[in-house]
Formats: structure tokens, C-alpha cells, sequence
């Protein structure tokens, strides 16, 4: 079967990120309202990766004129590598949105509980879903995940946490069987073939037809959870009240990574994630009181803790995507608090002004093309450094499905993407990455048709 590579996308990512590529920014929204006011609130929600490189950031503001609401809507700001403003749109009504998704290529899916918006690639609405009315049931849907054939959610339905899939148009594929709900089910995970979720009391593992397949409950303790990742090795980390653990696949069971996390609160949306070098990073605290972004080895080591002048903010955002980790480490998450902020650090959490000249920039790229009417893909690599490097091809969940070491020293090479990669990769949008060590230096966007 031939594949033909329809599409490629060269982005440059200097591994130089302490010069001009971490940044605070904060955005504008006083002048949506269209009419007069005397007061105006708004909070940030999601960031993910924007539909043709960049990001897209989520918020929601709202208007009035003393007692009289004014205006209302979701607010999205797509954003280049230097979080500065390429567009902003409005739109989605009355109510913030949880979760954001997109399919890489021509669709974001918004929900705000038992709404589905879905926009094209420049906000415009092009569909919208009310749970109930699709599926005769009240559902209550907070965190989402991208899949070829439908989303899958984390919620609650009737008190009871759960794990739904659907098609692109709300219609129920599969239903998981309820957990015990503490604020509902907050996080949806993929792993391997099957996901990972949790409410506040239980862990869940669920096959790929929504079977449960085991879950875990404390009735002593009552060990409490607030969200969930899972790294390249397939080890899954939970973030707690105040702890880090691991999950026993094995046993079932948990082991305590670190206890009496720093500034870590509750209240505050606290999010992990894993970073390339296979450290966990979680955020957790005030920036009026101390340190915000924390990172820990997978054995319980504390890395580093960061403060940032954060403009005021003092919140993180309400939506499940408020953390972003890119291929190549750097690190974005968003607060708030009578301002809009986005904050991207480097893999060490570190922000360092634009024009500070501390470190010299390396520029290194990667790109993929067809040869006209040929089942091979080649693959160019330019990198001013040489040595330990290598590349990894994700697909749109994020699974690594495969890897390889770049043979040769020459800053500049080609090569055949080996067929073994190739029966890998069905079709869909794929994100193939120049490593080196364990280092995204740069990385290039695939979409591949048979």
C-alpha cells in the first residue's frame, strides 16, 4: 500500500529556548463588550497546540452594566512561538469552555459540560451538540481526548463518575461503568490501547470498548487525586493532594513517588505532565506567595521549583488543558485573576527575557516529503549540533510509535524512513521529532493519506 505524505510542515525550534523563545504574556480583552459597562471579570481556561503551529488560548469574559449583563462569550487568541497575537475570536455563548481538541488539521471541538462546539480552523462555528437532546440523557463532561473515530470523555452522569465515548456528533459509542464521583471524573488519559482516568476518590484503567478493567479506592485513607499522565515508558503518575505516586499496573495498587509537594492547593487546577528527560512537572501554589511550576524525578527527587512575576494572575486556568508540555520541553501554562496570562518556560522551568543574551542560539530542523507518486518518505535533518541524535514519530495522541538513532557527524542529511515506521503509521496527523539525547530540538508536523 503506498503512502503518500500530502502534507509537511517545517517549524524551527532553537534548543537555544533562553533566547527569545520563554516568555510572559498577558492579552486584552476589555474591548469586546460592544456596548457600555462598569465592571467585567474573565478567566483563562486551555492551551493547546494551534491548528497550523502556534497555540490556541482559551478564556472567557464576561460584561455588565450594575446589575445588567452585557456581554458574555468565549474569547480565543491563537498565538505564534512568541505568544504574540496572530488572531482573536470570539464565540461558544454563555459559558466557559472545560476542554479543547482539535484533529491537527481543520477542527477544534469545544465542550462546556453538555455542549459541543465544533470550529474550523479559524473559530468560525460550524456545529453545535447539546448531550441531552442527542442521547435522551443528562451528561456532565469536563476533560476530552482526540481519537481517529470520536472523542472520549471524562464526567459524570447521574452523581456517578465516568468515561464516555462519542462520535464527532455527541452520539454515545460506549459508556464505561460508573465510579464513585468526587467532583465527577476530572482527567481522561490514553494508554496504549486502553485509557486511564480518575475522579477525586478512585483511579480507573478502561479498555478500548469501555470495559473497566480494574480501579483503585482507598476506604481508609481515602487517598484523593486531582489528575493524571502517563510517560513514554508507560509508567503512570498521579498528581495528589499534596503527593506524587506511581500506579502498580501489576498489583493494582500504588507507590508514593514524594510527599508534602510545595504550594501545592487544591483549589488552584492543579495539572502533570511528563517532560522529554522523563521528569514529572505538575503546577501548584500562589505567585503572590511562592513558587508555582514544580518538577520531580520519577524516583522522588526534587528537581526545581519556579516563581514568576505573573502579572497579577493568581489562578490557573479552569479548563483540563491548562498545562502544555511541547515535544521539545518547553513548558506553557496559563493563569488569571482580572488579567489573562500565558506564561512558556524551557524544560527547567526557566524564563529569561527576549534580548537577554545568555546563551547562543543552535538552530536544528527536520522535514519529511514524498517523492512524486513513491511509497517512500525521506527525511531531512539540519543541526548545528552533531552527535547522539536521533528522531521519534508521534501520532495525534501523543504515543511515540517509533524512534531511531541518526547514524553520521555532517550537519546536514537525508534519509529513507524505514518501511518498519512506515506499516506504523496509518492515516492521520503525525508529529516527528529531530532528538538529541533526551531533547526535542526540533520537529515537523505529518499528514499522511494512504
Amino acid at each position: 500500500m503506498k503512502k503518500h505524505l500530502l502534507f509537511s510542515l517545517l517549524l524551527l525550534i532553537s534548543i537555544g529556548l533562553l533566547t527569545g523563545q520563554t516568555w510572559i504574556r498577558y492579552y486584552l480583552f476589555d474591548d469586546l463588550c460592544p456596548g457600555p459597562y462598569d465592571s467585567a471579570s474573565s478567566e483563562v481556561c486551555n492551551v493547546i497546540p494551534a491548528i497550523g503551529g502556534g497555540y490556541l488560548l482559551q478564556g472567557y469574559v464576561e460584561f455588565a452594566w450594575g446589575d445588567i449583563p452585557a456581554y458574555a462569550n468565549n474569547v480565543f487568541w491563537k498565538l505564534d512561538e512568541y505568544g504574540e497575537i496572530v488572531w482573536r475570536r470570539t464565540g461558544g455563548g454563555n459559558f466557559a469552555f472545560n476542554s479543547i481538541v482539535s484533529n491537527g488539521i481543520d477542527r477544534y471541538y469545544c465542550i462546556e459540560y453538555d455542549n459541543m462546539n465544533v470550529f474550523d480552523a479559524e473559530m468560525n462555528m460550524i456545529g453545535h451538540y447539546v448531550f441531552h437532546t442527542v442521547n435522551g440523557f443528562q451528561a456532565y463532561l469536563y476533560d476530552m481526548q482526540y481519537v481517529d473515530d470520536g472523542l472520549v470523555f471524562a464526567g459524570k452522569v447521574n452523581g456517578q463518575a465516568v468515561v464516555i465515548k462519542t462520535d464527532f456528533q455527541f452520539n454515545v459509542v460506549w459508556q464505561s461503568s460508573t465510579f464513585l464521583a468526587f467532583l465527577g471524573a476530572r482527567s481522561i488519559e490514553p494508554y496504549g490501547d486502553n485509557w486511564i482516568s480518575l475522579s477525586g476518590r478512585v483511579f480507573t484503567e478502561i479498555n478500548g470498548v469501555g470495559d473497566t478493567l480494574w480501579t483503585y479506592y482507598d476506604p481508609v485513607d481515602y487517598t484523593s487525586f486531582w489528575d493524571c499522565t502517563v510517560a513514554t515508558d508507560e509508567s503512570i503518575y498521579l498528581l495528589g493532594y499534596y503527593k506524587l505516586w506511581e500506579v502498580d499496573t501489576t498489583d493494582h495498587n500504588l507507590q508514593l513517588v514524594a510527599d508534602n509537594l510545595p504550594a501545592f492547593d487544591m483549589n488552584l487546577h492543579g495539572s502533570i505532565d511528563m517532560l522529554p528527560n522523563g521528569n514529572i512537572v505538575y503546577t501548584g501554589g500562589r505567585s503572590d506567595t511562592g513558587p508555582i511550576l514544580h518538577s520531580y524525578s520519577p524516583d522522588g527527587v526534587h528537581q526545581w521549583s519556579r516563581s514568576y512575576d505573573t502579572l497579577g494572575a493568581i489562578y490557573f486556568g479552569t479548563g483540563s488543558k491548562n498545562l502544555l508540555v511541547m515535544p521539545d520541553g518547553s513548558i506553557l501554562f496559563c493563569m488569571h485573576h482580572g488579567t489573562i496570562v500565558l506564561i512558556k518556560t524551557d524544560t527547567d522551568g526557566n524564563v529569561v527575557a527576549n534580548d537577554d543574551p545568555i546563551a547562543p542560539v543552535f538552530v536544528s530542523s527536520i522535514m519529511a516529503y514524498p517523492q512524486p507518486a513513491s511509497s517512500t518518505v525521506m527525511i531531512s535533518v539540519k543541526s548545528d549540533l552533531v552527535g547522539d541524535l536521533g528522531y521519534s514519530i508521534f501520532n495525534i495522541r501523543g504515543q511515540r510509535i517509533y524512534s531511531s538513532k541518526i547514524n553520521g557527524l555532517n550537519k546536514e542529511l537525508s534519509f529513507v524512513l524505514p518501511n518498519e515506521a512506515l506499516e506504523r503509521m496509518s492515516n492521520g496527523v503525525y508529529l516527528i521529532s529531530l532528538d538529541k539525547g533526551n531533547s526535542k530540538i526540533a520537529t515537523a508536523k505529518l499528514v499522511v493519506v494512504k
